[in-house]
């Protein structure tokens, strides 16, 4: 998979903003699949910003996932840059979450030694709107980034803060809104071996 940003379609194309390897005729389904496949989820950034006009190509290709009625727009995406300021708030997140955990099993990353909200990234991406419908959007993000050569991280430690009045306040998530997904986005500095994984349970009705 081609591991640059290219903006290579002819000029006025819907596929402009894709990478020129990924609007041949006939290559896209081998690229898609090998995609999902090997997309892994990064922990480790360059310091490297990310272009902003790449950020606005990657948020357009995650909005088109499909929305509960034609003609929706379901999401709204809040976009934070530079990886000082990401990993401040990431120091909020951890510590509200230490602190106001609920009791039960799962939260011991809270006390984790030297454990990272946001592991560096220049770029964090939050969609807000309904589970479902951000989900989708976020699944076409990450694939959208790792076609540009660019590694994510969905990360769901940061949750329990972002959903509370005064991190929405300070992010300028609308108050309507709940965060449901946020990204960790960048250039990878180490790419993580694909783990190996178990077949699903599929159930075939008769």
């Amino acid at each position: 998979m081609g591991g640059r940003c290219d903006n290579g379609a002819q000029s006025g194309s819907r596929n402009a903003d894709l990478p020129r390897n990924f609007v041949r005729r006939g290559r896209l389904p081998v690229e898609v699949i090998h995609a999902i496949h090997n997309r892994r989820s990064i922990r480790s950034y360059s310091p490297s910003p990310v272009k902003q006009e790449v950020i606005e190509a990657i948020i357009w290709d995650a909005a088109q996932a499909p929305p509960p009625f034609s003609g929706q727009t379901p999401w709204t995406f809040n976009v934070v840059q530079g990886s000082d300021r990401i990993a401040a708030y990431g120091d909020e997140a951890l510590t509200y979450a230490r602190e106001n955990h609920p009791p039960e099993p799962g939260w011991e990353w809270t006390d984790r030694a030297g454990f990272q909200v946001f592991w560096g990234a220049p770029a964090l991406i939050i969609i807000s709107g309904r589970v479902e419908d951000c989900c989708r959007a976020g699944q076409n993000l990450m694939l959208s980034a790792h076609a540009r050569g660019l590694g994510t991280c969905w990360v769901g430690s940061p949750m329990l803060w972002l959903r509370t009045e005064p991190a929405k306040a300070k992010l300028k998530i609308p108050a309507k809104l709940t965060p449901v997904c946020a990204f960790c986005l960048g250039h990878p500095a180490a790419i993580p071996d694909a783990p190996q994984r178990e077949r699903p349970t599929v159930i075939w009705l008769p």
